[in-house]
């Protein structure tokens, strides 16, 4: 089912939780709604679930509009952080519930429930109840009952986030099994750039309750549409220098760098020179930017390296087999892809 939302807005008093929120998902897409905290992201969950009313702006599931439906008129499965499983019934009961609820037979909804227990791997504990089960497998549960009343939307908000580090890995790969089963359009909250950017088929990202950019996730990284962007999406953290073009030349932290074409920059304006830790080569002969290797460090299979330049620092990979002592002098060159320049108070891109 297609989702179209036209400039949603939600108001609390003098806050603007979301404003003027514009986006069209596509049929039997996964969608991670992606920002810091703060930004609106559950706010736009709970206005698509039916539980928060919009102050302005239309809600469309394919040609209907849903802006004012009641939640239990709107087909969707919610499935909350903390689960919110009934404690004192049995893992069955739990997935069955939403369909008791709308008087569905028993031996239709016990088959409907054994039947989702399947999809997500819980059929051999449909007699335990919610506290003998593990983080894991109470969110299995939890999607089961969102997904046992076949709904047209699956949203969740935060489902990984009381798990531990090993076990978000195998259940975000999970959630992604699941929807691509089920082919049910899938929207889910996250401020996880990581989790959100291995399983999901695009990504809306949020700042301070506006849009700033949707798309893939490999071309948000590869193209951000702003500072903000740039800077939320990649581990390492993208890198951020001082600039500034003067007589026709970008200076980078004071040290000019000619390679760049500065014809669609502004002069005499503060900017934001953005480069990716994979976008710099270290090397020892002259010819660029110099910068001093503070120090290098291991992580996994990766060697990052830590470097001083002019007032600020900055991080590169580079070769594990290639010794360079701390204080070395070295020179930084750049790769086409991943260095970026933004406008230092608007954020706005220029290159």
């Amino acid at each position: 089912m297609k989702i179209k939302i036209e400039n949603l807005t939600k108001q609390f008093a003098n806050h603007t939780a979301v404003c003027r929120f514009n986006a069209e998902i596509e049929s039997g897409q996964l969608i991670a709604l992606l920002g810091p905290s703060g930004c609106g992201k559950s706010t736009m969950l709970n206005m698509l679930s039916g539980i928060l009313t919009p102050t302005e702006g239309s809600i469309f599931f394919a040609d209907e509009d849903v802006t004012f439906t009641a939640p239990e008129k709107r087909g969707v499965g919610l499935v909350f952080q903390n689960y919110a499983l009934y404690p004192h019934m049995s893992v069955l009961d739990n997935i069955c519930f939403p369909l008791e609820i709308q008087k569905v037979p028993k031996a239709e909804r016990t088959r409907r429930a054994i039947e989702m227990a399947k999809l997500v791997h819980v059929e051999s504990m449909l007699e335990r109840k919610p506290a003998q089960l593990s983080g894991g497998q109470q969110q299995r549960v939890a999607i089961a009952r969102a997904l046992v009343k076949k709904p047209r939307l699956l949203l969740l908000d935060e489902p990984l986030s009381n798990l531990d580090a090993r076990l978000r890995i195998e259940m975000r790969e999970e959630i992604r099994r699941i929807q691509q089963e089920t082919k049910i359009t899938t929207i889910f909250v996250t401020h996880d750039q990581e989790e959100a950017m291995s399983i999901s088929d695009a990504i809306l990202l949020m700042k301070d309750g506006v849009l700033q950019q949707m798309d893939q996730p490999q071309r948000l990284y590869d193209d951000p549409a702003n500072c903000f962007v740039a800077d939320f999406l990649g581990n390492p953290t993208i890198n951020k220098l001082n600039a500034e073009v003067k007589d026709g030349i970008l200076y980078v932290e004071g040290q000019p760098m000619t390679e760049i074409d500065t014809a669609e920059l502004p002069q005499q304006r503060k900017l934001i020179f953005s480069c990716r830790a994979e976008s710099i080569r270290l090397q020892k002969a002259a010819g660029g930017l110099r910068a001093t290797l503070i120090q290098t460090y291991v992580i996994g299979k990766e060697m990052i390296a830590a470097l001083q330049i002019g007032n600020s620092q900055i991080r590169a990979y580079m070769d594990s087999d290639e010794a360079m002592p701390a204080g070395l002098e070295v020179t930084l060159r750049f790769r086409d892809k991943g260095i970026f320049i933004f406008d230092e108070a608007s954020g706005e891109r220029y290159l």
